[in-house]
Order: C-alpha cells, then sequence, then structure tokens
C-alpha cells in the first residue's frame, strides 16, 4: 500500500495522487491529518527492534505501518483543535500529547518517506528565512543581504526597490524541475536539498532585469505542479524502487 497525507485543500498533492494512481501505483490511498487525530482506535507499539502502529481511520479503513510501502508525506501540522477539556492546562497537554504521537507514527515509516519527518515539522525541518539563506549560501545558491528586525517584516529580499522575477523550481532526488531559466544553478540546489535532509524540496529563485538569479526562499511543501508530468513519473518511480520492508 501507498499512502499520500495531505489536507483535503492541497491541490497540488491531490494531482499527484491522481496522477500516481493513474501511472498504476496501486493500493494508493488518500489520508487527511484529521483523519489520523480523530481516529476511533489506534495501537503503538515501540519495541526494541524498532515501532509499528495501527490506526482505525473515522471512515472505517484500516492503517497498519507494516502494509505500507511508500508515502508522500505533506503534513504541515496535526490538527488537534478538537481537543479541549474544561481546564486549559489538560488542554495543552492533551494537544502536545496527540502532535507527539503523530510525530511518532510518521517516524515509524520514515524510512520510506518522502518527505521525512522532523522534530522541527512533520514533514520536514521548519526553518526561519534567517536558516534557510544559510544553507542556500552554504548550498553555493546566490543570495541577498537578509534584513532582520524587531518592528519591521524580515524577507530574503535585500533592494525592495528593485525589479524581479520569482521562479519556483522542485527539487526531487537527484533531479531538479522547472530549472531550464537557470540551468547554472542546478547543482546548488540539488545540494540545498541534501542540506535540508529532505527529499523533495521546492526553491524560489528571483531573476533581475540582467537575468541573474539568486535564492528567495525554500520549501518542504512545494506545488509539484510546476515539473508536470517529468516530475510526477519520477516520483512513481522513486516510491517504486524504495526499500522493502520486513514484514
Amino acid at each position: 500500500m501507498w499512502l499520500v497525507l495531505c489536507e483535503p485543500e492541497d491541490k497540488a498533492a491531490m494531482w499527484a495522487y491522481t496522477s500516481l494512481k493513474e501511472r498504476g501505483l496501486a493500493p494508493i490511498e488518500l489520508v487527511a491529518p484529521r483523519s489520523l487525530t480523530r481516529s476511533e482506535r489506534s495501537a503503538h507499539r515501540v519495541e526494541k527492534d524498532g515501532a509499528s502502529f495501527e490506526i482505525g481511520l473515522p471512515d472505517g479503513r484500516a492503517l497498519a505501518s507494516g502494509d505500507i510501502d511508500g508515502v508522500l508525506n505533506r503534513l504541515a501540522y496535526a490538527p488537534v483543535e478538537h481537543l479541549v477539556f474544561t481546564s486549559r492546562a489538560d488542554t495543552l497537554y492533551a494537544m502536545e500529547e496527540m502532535s507527539a504521537l503523530v510525530l511518532s507514527w510518521l517516524e515509524c515509516i520514515a524510512p520510506i518517506t518522502v518527505n521525512r519527518p522532523s522534530a522541527r515539522g512533520l514533514s520536514g525541518a521548519w526553518r526561519s528565512a534567517a536558516e534557510w539563506t544559510v544553507l542556500a549560501a552554504r548550498a553555493g545558491l546566490p543570495v541577498a543581504p537578509l534584513p532582520l528586525s524587531s518592528s519591521l517584516p524580515a524577507g530574503p529580499h535585500g533592494d525592495a526597490t528593485a525589479t524581479t522575477t520569482a521562479r519556483t523550481v522542485v527539487v526531487l532526488g537527484e533531479r531538479v524541475f522547472g530549472a531550464e531559466p537557470v540551468r547554472a544553478l542546478v547543482p546548488a540546489c540539488r545540494r540545498l536539498a541534501k542540506l535540508a535532509g529532505t527529499d523533495l524540496l521546492g526553491i524560489d529563485l528571483e531573476t533581475d532585469a540582467r537575468d541573474a538569479a539568486r535564492f528567495a526562499a525554500a520549501t518542504t511543501l512545494p506545488d509539484l505542479r510546476i515539473g508536470g508530468d517529468a516530475l510526477v513519473d519520477r516520483l512513481h518511480e522513486h516510491l517504486t524502487h524504495l526499500p522493502a520492508r520486513s514484514r
């Protein structure tokens, strides 16, 4: 079984799910984060040789970690707003525990997941604009000075008056999609994804009037449609060639 974990409003993930299904990836299931946090029953076992889970979803489907062959993970957060108790302290405790449980479930299937969870984010580590800019510079991407202020919004653009054109490229493994006009930056884009520890990364680039491109932002939840059929073909190949799990 393969999974696509995403919000129903995530059009890019829905497109990927439909495209993967059309390419014969089966069985493939679409699971929303609310289904996980509102599960009617679950079992989570952490043992010396690993961890596993079994979840009964509200719609009657069942998920068992041992049955999952690969995952496209687009979870930004664990919806826990329904956990409301009389005491605020109890409410916050329940929310923290449920969020930790979802992270632990994802960690069970992390080796076969695109993108893997992190302690700083369910689909990869959340990073501030400053952290992304530092990583981008280390990867060899041109970057602009990043103004940081307690009173003004921080942003990746050093010159707010300059006329720029935005472009997003998507890195999946060793492939970079949407980068034809900025081919010289492809190796640096690959390096940034590796430094970020993620299989799938969207990178926003600014191109000025002289066609000079520089890093603007990055996300672990890019619009997959940017890569079109070529990207979903590569995603299909990636998912079907993941290491087999022991049953």
